[in-house]
């Protein structure tokens, strides 16, 4: 392997998409740090190809799952502690003001459901006419559905950098778009993680990364 450290965004116009392969200082194993880890996606292949040559990396293909699958994410944060919203599983009938996120293959568009009047139509498409689950997540009274980003358990903003030092801790998702509820009772209640591609960070996140992971080893 070679020694040689790049910053963040000379290693970006050099690197492959599927090799976003960097070290932590601590020494602590190796992190992929594509950012898309849906599973089928390369990156996930990544992780899966260090993991079968016994080599530590982040995420691993169970922390991948345990943070893109929401069930698993709402209830692995919950045991953790975190604050979650409530939700529940159906393929039909739900209660809105929800926050609904598919659970099968083919979708992975969420949907914000404010007001009653549409709910059997937008169950059958979300659904795909009753035939998957999908995960709803109820939104307590005058709570706000906000996303932010989070770069190694840091973000831009510091209103949401205890929660994505979680999603760090928590999940080892090194780069991730993270949803919250944010509420005036419960504070901020952790929602969903997805991808943030390393390709897309901002010359301020890729600044925060230099320093914090070695780069072209």
């Amino acid at each position: 392997m070679s020694s040689k450290i790049f910053s963040a965004a000379a290693f970006l116009k050099s690197a492959k998409a599927a090799d976003f392969i960097a070290r932590h200082p601590s020494g602590n194993g190796l992190l992929n740090m594509a950012g898309a880890y849906d599973y089928l996606e390369a990156p996930y292949y990544v992780s899966q190809d260090h993991e079968l040559e016994g080599r530590t990396v982040h995420p691993t293909c169970r922390e991948i799952l345990d943070a893109y699958v929401t069930p698993l994410l709402l209830e692995k944060a919950k045991l953790a502690g975190v604050p979650t919203p409530e939700f529940y599983i159906t393929n039909g009938y739900f209660e809105p003001p929800v926050v609904i996120d598919p659970i099968n293959p083919f979708m992975s568009r969420s949907r914000t459901v404010m007001k009653h009047g549409r709910e059997e139509s937008i169950a059958r498409s979300m659904t795909r006419n009753f035939t998957y689950a999908i995960c709803c997540q109820d939104i307590p009274p005058g709570g706000q559905v906000r996303r932010f980003r989070s770069v190694l358990g840091w973000s831009s903003s510091p209103r949401f950098r205890s929660i994505s030092r979680i999603v760090w801790e928590l999940f080892h998702i090194p780069l991730a778009t993270v949803r919250v509820i944010v509420t005036a009772e419960a504070g901020i209640l952790l929602s969903d993680v997805s991808q943030l591609e390393l390709t897309k960070l901002t010359e301020q996140e890729l600044t925060h990364l230099d320093g914090r992971i070695k780069w072209g080893i």
